[in-house]
């Protein structure tokens, strides 16, 4: 699998925009080769966040994690 030409796809959910103040709340990466091939994928991890940091999400954030699911599996203990 090792090629320079591969790629790492890496995609998150965050909290917000701000890399300074909001944080990753979901994440997963993928590789594929030159041609977009999936040759590997990672399973899709939650990252709990205390109710402080998700309390504090803007409208956009709070509608569309809890419309997905997202808010609740993150509040879930770890």
């Amino acid at each position: 699998m090792q090629n320079a030409k591969n790629l790492a796809w890496l995609d998150m959910e965050m909290t917000g925009l701000n890399p300074d103040t909001d944080r990753i709340i979901e994440v997963a990466m993928i590789i594929t080769d030159s041609d977009l091939n999936i040759l590997a994928q990672s399973e899709v991890l939650v990252i709990h966040q205390p109710d402080s940091i998700i309390d504090h999400m803007d409208k956009w954030n709070t509608t569309t994690h809890t419309r997905t699911g997202l808010v609740d599996k993150v509040k879930l203990p770890r």
